[in-house]
């Protein structure tokens, strides 16, 4: 996927090799300043099990090789962030399992059955579960347990043509399957208590990508381009509504929304100088769906009876040219977004068909300080694939297709360092999103539609009627800004530190998007120490605070009556402790230690979702 956001955390080290880096790639800015080469999610890579380090990722306005995330989250996100990065190793198979409290279970195997500089094949499996929590969100049903399975599996392989490119291929299938651990039922069916044991309702989804893609190979003076193609399907079993089946004792449910996304990306660049660079980069995105039916709807339930039989299809175009150059220690990027849709929302409300975004990116060294401005922006498809990243729970439906538009996503910020192993950072930001949607509330609607279940504060007087209706996609126009900073201290195997934080204001329609939950402050302070080489220990604390969830509200004001109004519920903040420890046998068998939320919380991370208190895993790794 194309990262348009460039993060600049803590030291800039190599800034003259990039003068000398290939114009058809773009600059990533991590440590230091390195040429970040597209890859199809990474295919040629094996993944590993996430330890320590989880970071957030930054917003993506296009849907280029239709990424999938085939590593799924056992446990909770992380306090800073809601999606997970990845480790990867270099050997040629690998073998990790491990297990611990709750029966949290986790297996990751790999294997490059060809393994060379000009040919790459091979296979990758995993595995996380958890299977034996219990939440009691209910008095009534106690003894209702958090399951989830997700198992992935993925083909991949590369081969290069000297001389003329490498062509790469993958194929990826992802199944999970879970409940709505949640479920309070008292709350069910207008406080009807259908007795007996009733389980949560359950869910399955299927995720499966293929992609193929070829890239030409580039010198300084030669014209380079790229040609990339991939599929990605997603898809849920079942969507439940508040209503139970008193005969039977189970939830009413229908057909729930399935969906493809064909994509057809590419680019050319043309060199003008040995310093600069003319391109364009070209992504067509083509949706479909299909699954939900209508007929299939009990005839009380007006709401979903009046759907459509199911989202129309649609599509996005988008156009980035750009100009390119280096002089010394500066890097300039100029370009556009250009984006064109297609039949994108509901036929009286559709996205607008054009709309444009700045691409423009300056980066600059002076001695030990380094500075850079990226406008950035662009456009997000909103699709089940998309959502699912920030809330696994998410409603399996789909009503509204509308992308959400950023016409500016800015930052600016400097680095300074390493000076004896210490180094920081600062950074501002600024992004304009248009029809930002709020999410996060599918488990709530199986409690009845009653957003007091999970009784929880509110920002509004408790006369005022929440006619919220949980599916009904409401979109927000958002704009905020965000500050950063970091620091960072490397002694080598002794001690390596390192911290960050983020103010973001959050308040209503102003903001900064950072997950549903939209915390105000976020945090991550890391220690790690290699008494010997063979044993390393890590310490880690995250913080995501003052955060509050949005919704829509109807009034009962005699002079306004049924005004729309945005209202918040203010969320517990997150906190959670974790540590590490690993010990290396010989350089190929290893085993490890994870303790996380040392302090015990139990806090939801969204609404109905309260999440494991101190969770212990342990495991054993094989390299070969």
């Amino acid at each position: 996927m194309k990262q348009h956001r460039i993060i600049l955390p803590l030291a800039l080290l190599a800034l003259p090799l990039v003068a000398e880096a290939q114009f058809n790639q773009s600059i990533s800015v991590e440590g230091k300043y390195v040429p970040e080469v597209f890859r199809l999610d990474r295919i040629n890579a094996f993944p590993q099990p996430v330890r320590f380090n989880l970071e957030s990722s930054p917003l993506a306005y296009d849907g280029r090789s239709v990424p999938a995330s085939f590593a799924p989250r056992l446990l909770a996100l992380p306090a800073t962030g809601w999606r997970a990065t990845r480790d990867f190793s270099d050997a040629r198979g690998y073998l990790e399992l491990g297990a611990g409290s709750w029966l949290n279970t986790t297996l990751s195997a790999g294997y490059r059955f060809i393994n060379s500089p000009e040919t790459t094949v091979g296979i990758r499996l995993q595995h996380n579960s958890t299977s034996l929590w219990k939440p009691e969100v209910s008095d009534i049903n106690p003894d209702i347990r958090q399951y989830r399975y997700d198992e992935s599996l993925g083909i991949f392989g590369s081969h290069l043509f000297d001389g003329y490119g490498r062509l790469e291929a993958g194929v990826d299938w992802h199944i999970g399957n879970f409940n709505y651990y949640g479920t309070n039922i008292p709350f069910l069916d207008g406080g009807a208590n259908p007795g007996g044991d009733m389980k949560a309702p359950s869910q399955t989804l299927n995720d499966v990508a293929a992609r193929v893609g070829w890239h030409s190979q580039s010198a300084h003076d030669d014209i380079s381009w790229r040609a990339e193609a991939g599929v990605r399907y997603f898809g849920y079993r079942r969507m439940y509504i508040d209503e139970i089946n008193l005969d039977n004792e189970t939830f009413e449910s229908v057909p729930s929304t399935r969906e493809t996304d064909i994509n057809v990306n590419g680019g050319f660049n043309f060199p003008t100088s040995t310093k600069s660079a003319v391109g364009i980069d070209v992504n067509v995105d083509v949706v479909t769906y299909g699954g939900y039916k209508p007929e299939n709807i009990p005839s009380h339930n007006s709401f979903l009876r009046n759907q459509p039989e199911k989202p129309g299809s649609y599509g996005l175009f988008t156009l980035t040219p750009y100009y390119r150059f280096t002089r010394d220690k500066l890097i300039v990027n100029i370009g556009a977004d250009i984006d064109i849709s297609t039949g994108a929302g509901p036929e009286n409300d559709r996205y607008k068909t054009f709309h444009i975004a700045p691409d423009v990116r300056v980066d600059y060294q002076a001695g030990p300080a380094a500075l850079y401005l990226h406008l950035l922006g662009g456009t997000r498809k909103h699709t089940l694939a998309e959502t699912y990243q920030l809330d696994y729970y998410q409603m399996p439906f789909v009503t509204n297709t509308a992308p959400t538009h950023s016409p500016l996503d800015g930052e600016l910020g400097v680095a300074f360092g390493p000076f004896s192993g210490f180094s920081a950072g600062v950074n501002f930001a600024y992004r304009i999103t248009k029809g930002e949607y709020l999410g996060g509330w599918y488990q709530t609607s199986l409690n009845g539609n009653s957003p007091y279940a999970d009784d929880l504060p509110i920002s509004i007087d408790e006369t005022t009627y929440l006619n919220y209706d949980f599916l009904s996609p409401y979109r927000i126009d958002l704009s905020g800004f965000s500050i950063g900073a970091n620091a960072a201290l490397d002694l080598g195997k002794i001690l390596k530190l390192k911290a960050k934080g983020n103010y973001q204001s959050q308040k209503g329609d102003k903001g900064y998007f950072n997950g549903y939950d939209r915390p105000r402050w976020t945090a991550r302070v890391e220690a790690e120490t290699n008494p010997w080489s063979t044993l390393k220990f890590s310490l880690a604390y995250d913080y995501r605070g003052v955060r509050n969830i949005y919704t829509m509200a109807t009034t009962e004001s005699v002079t306004t009556p049924g005004e729309q109004i945005l209202v918040s519920r203010r969320l517990p903040d997150i906190t959670y402790l974790n540590f590490g420890a690993s010990y290396s046998f010989t350089p190929k068998i290893s085993v490890w230690l994870q303790a996380d939320n040392l302090l015990n919380r139990h806090d939801e991370w969204l609404p109905g979702l309260p999440t494991q208190g101190v969770r212990v895993m342990g495991g054993v790794g094989f390299i070969f």
